[in-house]
């Protein structure tokens, strides 16, 4: 407002001025809300520049403001965002497609902190008009009025373009999110694609989501065109009905005439930045309805963190555990089952079966849908997660290295952890000779796709990553499929000093890794169809059996029943 005001006066002092000079007056007298005031014609000039530099400095607050309450939302939101996707609970986290996340932190918060500038400078500049409107008053309310009714009857006609215009941005925003997650796709296959081709099917795909995204962007992009141009042509032709008001009404002083004439110009412009916010702002709106559905998602399933201190793990039991991700459709059923410290237990069953749940319900990453998961004969849902989660420890089939230092990946975000921890473990997981022989030792960076390791190590350094902190309960998936013959040898005897000390469950599909373990589970269409040593189930079960005697088929000749196995496991 009081950059409005000292545009008006201005914009008083610059005419009154140039009809001075016109005129080949010596003294310039400016009337402004029925206050006068006369000075030198060289007296006006300075206080002109005064004015200017006063306004061009409020100008500059006007800017910055915007962009500091843009930039910490900015940080608020994405730090919200974080916080409430690192919250969530596994089952949100889980059924959201690669790319997702990534552009609701990008895309989506980029799209809510322009909106924040473009509000403000909506506020500012009708602002900005009605104080020139104000001013223009003062020298001649009937175009002041004009333009008053005008612009309003522009407003509402417009608004059904603008409506239009935030249809076409919530389809933009929809396809936007799901090109982030196509282009997620197509960085995460590159490697098969590259052996394989990018065939015209695969090529299809992508294309046929560039179309989806095209449509609403050309649309948007016109229609965030057009709505602003209409205003301007049309407030011009306004601005020149305005005028034949002031003529009919007649004005005696060719300066005031002059004054309103410049007031009316730059409020048109400012009306005109109005209008092009508001359109703005339309297409923005579904970005944020869109960021707000997904914190409002993240935040509303927040993990439960347990209220249950837990020192230490002694046994862990399944009463009648089921699970399922659709209604009706059950992933595991009536699963029960008691272990207790020091004990290796393998876990086996053909694909689809259901040990991906087990070992997810077992990491306490979803929760029975019936039944009870029961730690030292206690709900586990009750136990404390910080404790929980400082005694267990996971090695995924594919290892997941971050961009970092091999110590850092060792350590894994852990900061009590010592660099006497991290080479212990990677003792303990028979990889510090492959580390020192690295280029930088425990200091060479690593990361997805890193051209340092092989995917052998890679495996090691994540059994390390679990060994780091002295966990009770170890839970690995494959550990050793991408090892060779005698890394695995040495991994086995890692997990052979295991046993006795943690409570280990290994998923296998080779075999020859349940050679350690105490007890097998065979999990197979949804149920655990056995539970017991190898040579019993040897005996009892059926799939364990028949997996069995293939697998020696082919140890003894490898030529023979290898495709068997693989379509079995």
């Amino acid at each position: 407002m009081a950059t409005g005001l000292a545009e008006a006066l201005l914009l008083t002092l610059i005419a009154s001025i140039a009809m001075a000079i016109a005129e080949g007056a010596g003294d310039v007298q400016v009337t402004l809300f029925g206050m006068s005031v006369e000075g030198s014609r060289m007296e006006m000039i300075v206080a002109s520049l005064v004015i200017a530099v006063i306004r061009g400095a409020l100008q500059l607050l006007v800017a910055y403001l915007p962009a500091r309450m843009s930039a910490q939302a900015m940080a608020r939101l994405r730090k919200r965002l974080f916080d409430g996707f690192v919250g969530s609970t596994w089952s949100v986290k889980g059924s959201e497609r690669e790319g997702g996340f990534q552009s609701l932190m990008i895309n989506q918060v980029n799209a809510t902190a322009q909106t924040i500038i473009v509000m403000s400078v909506t506020i500012s500049s009708l602002l900005m008009f009605l104080t020139l409107l104000i001013s223009a008053v003062a020298l001649s309310p009937a175009a002041a009025a004009v333009i008053t009714v005008a612009s309003l009857a522009l407003f509402i006609g417009l608004r059904p373009m603008a409506r239009n215009l935030r249809k076409s941005s919530t389809n933009l925003s929809t396809e936007g999110i799901e090109y982030a997650k196509t282009t997620q796709d197509v960085a995460s296959i590159a490697e098969e694609i590259q052996v394989f081709g990018a065939s015209p099917s695969y090529r299809g795909v992508f294309y046929d989501q560039l179309r989806a995204v095209q449509r609403p962007f050309q649309h948007t992009r016109f229609m965030s065109q057009a709505v602003p141009a209409l205003y301007q042509s049309t407030a011009l032709l306004i601005l020149v009905i305005a005028l034949l008001v002031v003529s009919l009404a007649g004005t005696q002083s060719v300066t005031t005439l002059g004054a309103v004439v410049l007031m009316l110009v730059r409020a048109v412009t400012y009306g005109q930045r109005v209008q092009t916010s508001l359109t703005t702002i339309d297409e923005k709106v579904p970005f944020m309805l869109h960021l707000a559905d997904a914190i409002e998602q993240y935040e509303k399933h927040a993990e439960v963190p347990g209220s249950t201190p837990l020192g230490s793990i002694e046994n862990l039991e399944f009463r009648d555990v089921s699970y399922e991700y659709t209604p009706g459709k059950k992933a595991l059923e009536n699963v029960s089952f008691s272990v207790k410290m020091g004990e290796v237990v393998g876990i086996v069953g053909p694909s689809g079966s259901g040990k991906s749940t087990l070992v997810q319900l077992l990491l306490r990453l979803r929760e029975p849908a019936t039944g009870d998961y029961l730690v030292n004969g206690l709900a586990a849902q009750d136990m404390q997660r910080t404790d929980w989660r400082k005694l267990v420890a996971y090695v995924p089939q594919m290892p997941q290295l971050v961009f970092g230092s091999v110590r850092e990946n060792i350590r894994f975000f852990r900061e009590d952890l010592t660099d006497e921890d991290v080479v212990q473990a990677a003792q303990r997981a028979h990889v510090h000779e492959d580390i020192l022989s690295l280029s930088d030792g425990y200091d060479t960076v690593v990361g997805l796709r890193s051209a340092s390791i092989s995917g052998g190590q890679a495996q090691r350094i994540c059994l390390a990553r679990a060994f780091a902190a002295n966990p009770k309960v170890v839970i690995l998936d494959e550990p050793t499929s991408a090892l060779d013959v005698k890394s695995e040898g040495l991994v086995q005897q890692s997990l052979e000093k295991l046993a006795g000390e943690a409570i280990v469950f290994l998923v296998a599909h080779r075999l020859t890794t349940l050679t350690v373990c105490d007890r097998v589970m065979v999990i197979k269409d949804a149920h655990l169809e056995g539970f017991e040593t190898a040579e019993e189930l040897f005996t009892s079960n059926d799939f364990f059996r028949e997996v069995t005697t293939i697998t020696r088929s082919v140890d003894s000749d490898p030529s023979a029943g290898r495709l068997s196995l693989g379509d079995r496991l």
